[in-house]
């Protein structure tokens, strides 16, 4: 048996200012009534154990991964070196400063003994990494298994650095004025800095994630609230005392304070991470990408929170959330594959699609593909899309939310009559 639908009201033109709709009794229901309904939401939401077990436990995470490559960044790699000569240890003291300059956390120890097989035997036992010792009129480094990359690689750069000077000496000049003559320099006619693009795809991958979960979680709490306020009649409680438009705003800002709040709570934990890892002088990019982020973050999710409430209003029990959600959930993942497969032109024409901006326009701007003008224009579209989808959702919230006998279609809700 379907239930009644309560009849909504509304401010007559003779309202007077400060005042709302007619309430039973004869009263007024106040003109701010969707702050009480966002603050109960947000009240809601922040004393459910869940979403402070699971804020706390994404926050430990993003602190231990953090903290794990401050560790390791700080960490001493010491090499030993056996050397049976004076001018072997001289070399490896070298090649050890040469080291120590690429990477503080770089150390050589030197052991020489008296000859060669006794640093062989070192090497053996296991009490020294590798041997520097003569070869020919070359050096040769021996280990038990494979030599250290960075130390051949320092060891070759030392004697590259002392024969370049010997031979400059003969020939009269100096090593600097060779190496200005053989400087080899690179440049690329697109422009395109390969380290920085590959770093903005790791800091983009971590952003198109955050939106897709936060606004999947996010969301499908919206329409379960709905449903479930459905299902226990309250709603007719509500829609009687205030109006229905109130009701959906106050549902749609509460959640996304909360939404944007805990993903600026992540990004400001991830960001002073940063500052104690090897990747701290990428931190002013981050941080300038983490901005615009949250804007699109923003934008998209007031996009999309008002249609994840029509969503639940559509359905009359929560079976029927799959399919009214659906649309929804679809649009995420087509928009969260898109940020790591879409390439070319259609990475540059989906940027500017409303949500799958949020999730794509963030690493252009890092990656320095996109101007911070064509971030505003597509953070634009997405607010137009929002505004367009909350005028939209709004009636279709109002003519759905209390039919109780069947699931609604969005084209059933939007063409229904009031």
């Amino acid at each position: 048996m379907s239930t009644q639908m309560a009849p909504e009201t509304h401010p007559s033109p003779s309202t007077p200012a400060g005042q709302g709709a007619a309430a039973p009794g004869g009263g007024r229901a106040p003109r701010n009534a969707w702050q009480l309904v966002a603050a109960r939401e947000m009240a809601v939401k922040l004393r459910d154990k869940n979403f402070i077990i699971g804020t706390v436990i994404t926050m430990v995470l993003l602190i231990g991964i953090t903290g794990f490559q401050g560790w390791m960044a700080s960490r001493t790699s010491a090499t030993t070196v056996a050397v049976a000569s004076a001018e072997g240890r001289t070399l490896a003291e070298a090649v050890g400063r040469t080291m120590s300059a690429g990477d503080d956390s770089d150390e050589v120890k030197v052991t020489q003994v008296a000859d060669q097989a006794a640093a062989e035997r070192l090497v053996q036992d296991g009490d020294a990494d590798v041997l520097l010792a003569r070869s020919g009129e070359g050096w040769q480094i021996t280990s038990n298994e494979t030599a250290p990359t960075d130390l051949t690689s320092a060891t070759r750069q030392v004697l590259t650095s002392q024969t370049l000077a010997t031979t400059a000496a003969r020939a009269g000049t100096t090593p600097e004025a060779i190496s200005r003559q053989t400087a080899v320099t690179t440049r690329t006619l697109s422009g395109t800095d390969v380290s920085k693009e590959v770093t903005a795809k790791v800091v983009g991958g971590v952003f198109a994630m955050l939106f897709y979960f936060a606004a999947l979680m996010f969301g499908m709490q919206i329409a379960q609230s709905v449903i479930e306020e459905k299902q226990s009649r309250i709603v007719e409680i509500l829609a009687s005392a205030i109006p229905v438009r109130q009701l959906l705003a106050g549902k749609v800002i509460g959640n996304t304070v909360i939404a944007v709040g805990q993903i600026v709570l992540y990004l400001a934990v991830g960001l002073v991470g940063i500052s104690f890892t090897p990747f701290k002088e990428m931190l002013g990019g981050v941080a300038t990408a983490a901005i615009w982020y949250v804007l699109f973050f923003l934008a998209g999710f007031l996009a999309l929170a008002c249609i994840w409430a029509v969503a639940g209003s559509l359905a009359t029990r929560n079976e029927d959330l799959q399919q009214t959600t659906t649309p929804l959930t679809m649009v995420l993942i087509i928009g969260f594959f898109a940020s790591f497969m879409a390439a070319g032109a259609w990475r540059v024409a989906l940027s500017y699609v409303p949500v799958l901006s949020s999730m794509l326009m963030p690493t252009r701007l890092m990656d320095g593909s996109a101007q911070w003008w064509e971030g505003v224009i597509a953070l634009a579209l997405t607010l137009a899309f929002a505004a367009v989808a909350m005028v939209l959702g709004e009636r279709m919230y109002r003519r759905s939310l209390m039919q109780t006998s069947s699931r609604m279609t969005f084209r059933q809700a939007l063409t229904a009559s009031d």
